[in-house]
Parts: C-alpha cells; sequence; structure tokens
C-alpha cells in the first residue's frame, strides 16, 4: 500500500477548530507513550540548551516489607463479675469514665450469704465457750491426775472433750473466714488504671457468679493485633519493630515493638495471631487519647525480606492529573517519557515501570523543561 504524503494527509482532514488542534497533538502523544515510548518530541528548533542535573537509573537492594490488617487494642481487658449471687446496690460509672486501680466500682448486697456469716457467728461464740469450759475440766483433771486423785479414764475423757470442743472452734472460724470471704466478692474494684469500655448491668438488677458486670481496659497502652500468614509467620519475633498505620486518626504511623507471636496458628485459615505493642501514651495526653482508640483499624507493615529496585528522586517526577512522568535523556534532548510509581521510601520514589537500568534521565524536572528541550548535562 502506498505511502500517503503527510501534507495530503492533513489536507483531507477537515477543518478543527483551535481548541482542536490543541487536543489533538496531546493525544497522539498519550497513545505512543502509553506504549512504552517516549512522549513524541516537538520538531528541532533553535532553542538554546537548558542545564540539568543528570543521573544514570540504577537497580538497589531495599527492604521488602509486608502489610497486615488488623485492630487497635488494650494491652489489658479485664471483664468484672462476682461469685455470688444478690442484688447490685452501687453501679455509678459509665461506659467512657476513667477509672484508677483499685477504685470500688459495684457494690452487691446477699441477703443469704449475710444471714449465713450472722448464722456462723453465733455459733462460733458457742463453740469457744464450750471449748474454754472444756479446757478448764481438762486442767483441773489433770491437777488431780498429777496428784492420784483423778483416774486414767477422766484424765482422757477430759483431754478427748477439750480436743474435740478445740475442732469445732477451728471449724467453725475456719466457715466464717468462707463466708468473709464469699463476701468480699460484693465488692469490685477496678483492677488496672483504664477506662470503663462496657457497661453490661445496671443499680438494682440481679449479680451472679460469672456473669460481666463491666468491662475496663487500658487505652493509653495500645497493641495492634494482627492475622499473618502461613508463610509470612517465620519472618516476625519478638522485640522486632513495626509501623502501625491508623488511618481512622488521620493516617497516625507509630512505630511499635512485636511483644507476641502465637506459634499456633488457626486450622482454618492458616493464619497467626501477632502482637505489636504501641508507644505508651501519657494519661494527660488528650491528643494522644483522643487520636488513638481501641477497636480502630490499623494496618502493620513489617521487613519480611528484600529485593531490587529502582528508584529516583522525588523531584525528578512530574504529574499531569493521574499520570506521572520524567524526563529521560536521549540524544541531548529531554524526552517526556510516563511511568508507573510503587512506595516511596524518603526522597526517593520506586519506579515500577517505563525506565530501564542504565537509562539517563533528567534528576530535578522543576526548572521549565519541554518535551524534546535541548539540555546540558551539569
Amino acid at each position: 500500500m502506498p505511502l500517503v504524503p503527510m501534507a495530503s494527509f492533513t489536507a483531507s482532514l477537515p477543518p478543527m477548530t483551535a481548541r482542536g488542534s490543541l487536543v489533538l497533538p496531546l493525544v497522539l502523544g498519550l497513545l505512543l507513550s502509553a506504549c512504552g515510548g517516549d512522549a513524541p518530541a516537538p520538531p528541532a528548533d533553535e532553542r538554546d540548551p537548558v542545564a540539568v542535573e543528570t543521573a544514570t537509573a540504577a537497580t538497589t537492594t531495599a527492604p521488602q516489607a509486608g502489610r497486615y490488617t488488623g485492630t487497635i487494642q488494650g494491652t489489658r481487658r479485664v471483664p468484672l463479675s462476682t461469685k455470688m449471687m444478690g442484688t447490685i446496690t452501687r453501679l455509678s460509672v459509665e461506659e467512657g469514665d476513667r477509672v484508677q486501680k483499685g477504685e470500688t466500682l459495684v457494690r452487691i448486697r446477699s441477703q443469704n450469704v449475710e444471714a449465713q456469716r450472722e448464722q456462723v457467728r453465733a455459733r462460733l461464740r458457742e463453740a469457744r465457750a464450750a471449748r474454754d469450759n472444756a479446757e478448764t475440766q481438762f486442767e483441773r483433771i489433770r491437777a488431780l491426775r498429777e496428784k492420784d486423785s483423778a483416774t486414767e479414764q477422766e484424765f482422757d475423757n477430759a483431754q478427748t472433750a477439750y480436743e474435740r470442743a478445740q475442732a469445732q472452734v477451728e471449724a467453725l472460724e475456719s466457715r466464717l473466714a468462707e463466708t468473709e470471704d464469699m463476701l468480699t466478692y460484693a465488692t469490685l474494684e477496678a483492677p488496672i488504671d483504664g477506662y470503663v469500655v462496657e457497661k453490661q448491668s445496671e443499680q438494682g438488677a440481679l449479680a451472679a457468679p460469672g456473669r460481666p458486670l463491666l468491662t475496663v481496659e487500658t487505652l493509653d497502652d495500645l497493641k495492634a493485633v494482627v492475622q499473618v500468614p502461613a508463610e509470612d509467620v517465620n519472618q516476625f519475633a519478638v522485640g522486632d519493630s513495626a509501623t502501625v498505620t491508623i488511618g481512622a486518626a488521620a493516617n497516625v504511623h507509630e512505630q511499635g515493638v512485636i511483644t507476641q507471636v502465637n506459634p499456633s496458628g488457626n486450622a482454618v485459615s492458616r493464619q497467626f495471631t501477632v502482637q505489636v505493642r504501641l508507644p505508651r501514651t501519657a494519661p494527660d495526653d488528650r491528643e494522644a487519647a483522643t487520636a488513638l482508640k481501641s477497636g480502630m483499624y490499623a494496618e502493620v507493615r513489617h521487613q519480611t525480606g528484600t529485593h531490587s529496585t529502582l528508584t529516583v528522586p522525588r523531584a525528578a517526577l512530574i504529574e499531569h492529573g493521574q499520570l506521572t512522568g520524567l524526563y529521560a535523556v536521549r540524544d541531548g534532548h529531554a524526552l517526556l517519557r510516563w511511568v508507573r510509581t510503587g512506595s516511596q521510601r524518603g526522597n526517593r520514589v520506586e519506579v515500577l515501570s517505563g525506565l530501564r537500568p542504565g537509562e539517563t534521565y533528567v534528576t530535578d524536572a522543576t526548572p521549565r523543561i519541554a518535551n524534546g528541550q535541548p539540555i546540558q548535562a551539569e
């Protein structure tokens, strides 16, 4: 098929508006660059070369980090329950209230246990009186026995009666201690410094053994709990550092420490639980307490190896809409090249495609450089 001269081709096109004459070259440029080549340079002209700094693209070894999603939790979360049945006579805290260790949070009244205590006390008073009488009788018989004024049988009977009375006293004292111990569960104190995060009952309700009434959690001492697949878990070790990103807290980034790697994984998902402790915030640091909350979504990044990567300075990149490019150098000219970028570390950005090792590029695209601009490397 014979080639059509460009003049004839353009002559056959319908007339274009000024706006259309500007759009067509841009579209053609994008199509050509999307095919992996440089954007078309304008015709050669008499423009003076622009002095720029250039560099040769080369690969380097960089750490490879895995990303794992999880949840922010307090390092300690304690549900409060009682071992006795009774009526809640005091429960004055609400969800969100800050509590201190040892602070009384709940009081419970159990008439049955209190009645048992009074019964045991009464029986103990009687038993102690009987023991005292038995002891007096035993001492009298022993004195008579030493003077041969009492028989051996009388002595044995008095001794047995005293020992039986003493055993009864000890049994009742033990029973009273158990009852008193049970009544200690009538008062529930905060086990840790923290916040009331759940309130499962109300004042006047019936408390039952094992039923949670409140849950207290530390919110100024947090951790990220994530699930790690089996193929990556061996890269985690207690004491390693990891970066935790909390998106809900305006992308807060914290450097945490791995405190636990569960050696037993989930048999269904084949994932292992890993805990990363975050830096502790001061109790009076309201800004930190507001930013980070238990239950927030967290992303943990942890180095799992190394890989070869090609990076360029951030200043070498230019952006046009959603496209990112740089100026590659060829035959003394700067040619616009669209590239695909990856992660950024410091002031360098990873280039995934569009630039090959050994190619020369302009390291700073901030000066006014046009596509096809003659350049002079400094």
